[in-house]
């Protein structure tokens, strides 16, 4: 991770533990900053340690990296996919692709499957 995207994290993670509410309310289906009628006093303390919390970004920064990995490895692979040309299904050759259309052997078709349609009681 590149200095100024580190720099960036560590100061939203500062911004957010400064804006921690010590209390959060239970409004029904919904949570509030302020209480309401009816609602009811959420704990949210962050009871982790100093190192839990290190470890977790160090773990939130890994992640950050392998999803950039990840990233740069697929726009690699489609870029190697469009180089590739069109996909051909089946047992062409690539200069019956080139050919005419009138040349071009017919494939061969499979047997269609007999159907049997459904038939009421009592009829042949």
């Amino acid at each position: 991770m590149s200095a100024p995207r580190s720099w960036a994290l560590a100061l939203s993670l500062v911004a957010c533990a400064v804006h921690a509410q010590d209390r959060v309310y239970r409004c029904g289906a919904s949570y509030s900053q302020e209480p309401c009628a009816g609602g009811s006093a959420v704990a949210v303390d962050d009871t982790r340690s100093a190192a839990q919390v290190a470890q977790a970004q160090r773990v939130a920064q890994l992640d950050a990296r392998l999803a950039d990995a990840l990233r740069r490895e697929r726009l690699q692979a489609e870029q190697a996919a469009l180089q590739q040309g069109p996909a051909v299904i089946g047992r062409t050759t690539r200069h019956t692709l080139d050919a005419p259309r009138a040349q071009r052997p017919m494939p061969r078709r499979a047997k269609a499957e007999p159907v049997t349609l459904y038939r009421g009681a009592g009829a042949r």
